[in-house]
């Protein structure tokens, strides 16, 4: 966790645009929400005044432990959402893998079964199955 805030992204998605947080800010209260457990608002508050990174912003360092507690309600449905994304892209991928290995395996079958039953002449009037 030390210094993971510097480099954590989000996908905020149409709903919060016109936010008033950076994305510094938000990185920095999913950290601290991570290092004080959820609910822990005043503790991050305390946290937000003695950051130095912040020491200038003055917006952030004013917010109240309800205010700090709503914007990490709407980080946790923004992250939840997020993990919902990832989870369903990879069930989407598995089932495409299986699906294509299934079908390789169907080619496999037909292969196989086309070989072992292919009629030989033998002699003109004759046929014998390979097997």
């Amino acid at each position: 966790m030390n210094r993971a805030w510097q480099s954590m992204t989000f996908n905020y998605g149409p709903g919060l645009k016109g936010r008033a947080y950076t994305e510094e800010e938000d990185a920095f209260l999913v950290c601290m929400m991570h290092h004080h457990g959820y609910g822990a608002a005043e503790r991050i508050r305390m946290d937000i005044r003695r950051a130095w990174q912040f020491r200038f912003d003055w917006f952030f360092k004013s917010r109240n432990a309800t205010e700090i507690q709503k914007r990490c309600d709407g980080l946790i449905k923004v992250l939840e959402r997020e993990n919902d994304e990832i989870e369903r892209k990879e069930l989407e991928a598995e089932k495409k893998a299986a699906a294509r290995e299934e079908a390789q395996q169907v080619v496999m079958e037909e292969t196989a079964q086309a070989n072992t039953s292919t009629p030989v002449a033998n002699g003109g009037d004759n046929v014998i199955e390979v097997s």
